[in-house]
């Protein structure tokens, strides 16, 4: 669909249908209890599901990046990203991502992205089989890099692609090369 198009539009149901551009208007900046992502046209909203244990993450990961912007890398991690991903015509909003300083600027326009390095925390709500599609969407829309973290059994699943993953525990070190290549943290820092 060229989210240029009309505002909204009919579906065969007689229900309306929202384009890319006007839900990336309306929705991205939303302050509510609530999560939206885009589908074709429709908006499926879900509760959303930030908590404390993941508020601890990010915290880790950006002391872990400021480390990295001593040597000049600029973006942060931001959470509950919107990205767009065209091979199935939809967003999906990442629990954290990477925003290099460059997909910043573009953001900026609410114009859609696709961030390179994409993390998910599991949480009793989550299903497995719905996050493992999430990886494959993730990878066939340029993701390079996901991690998967599994707070409660200490456990980071780090992806370079839908097939390679390594399984991290304990003193594991946790990487985000090649998107990242100098980023690096064991499990154990990443979920003291």
């Amino acid at each position: 669909m060229n989210i240029a198009t009309t505002s909204l539009l009919e579906n065969k149901k007689g229900r309306r249908l929202i384009t890319l551009e006007k839900f990336l208007e309306r929705y991205t900046n939303r302050e509510d209890p609530l999560k939206y992502e885009w589908n074709k046209g429709t908006i499926e909203k879900k509760n959303r599901a930030t908590n404390r244990d993941q508020f601890l993450i990010v915290e880790i990961l950006m002391d872990a990046l400021y480390v990295l912007k001593q040597k000049n890398v600029r973006g942060i991690f931001g959470q509950e990203v919107d990205m767009y991903l065209p091979t199935i015509d939809r967003t999906q909003r990442a629990d954290i991502a990477y925003l290099s300083h460059e997909i910043l600027k573009v953001s900026k326009d609410n114009r859609p992205i696709v961030c390179p390095f994409v993390i998910e925390i599991i949480s009793k709500n989550d299903q497995i089989n719905e996050v493992e599609e999430k990886i494959i969407e993730y990878f066939e829309n340029g993701v390079q890099v996901v991690w998967v973290i599994f707070p409660r059994v200490k456990k980071v699943e780090v992806y370079t692609s839908a097939k390679n993953i390594t399984i991290c525990f304990g003193d594991d070190i946790c990487t985000a090369a090649p998107v990242l290549d100098d980023f690096q943290i064991s499990v154990n820092a990443l979920l003291a």
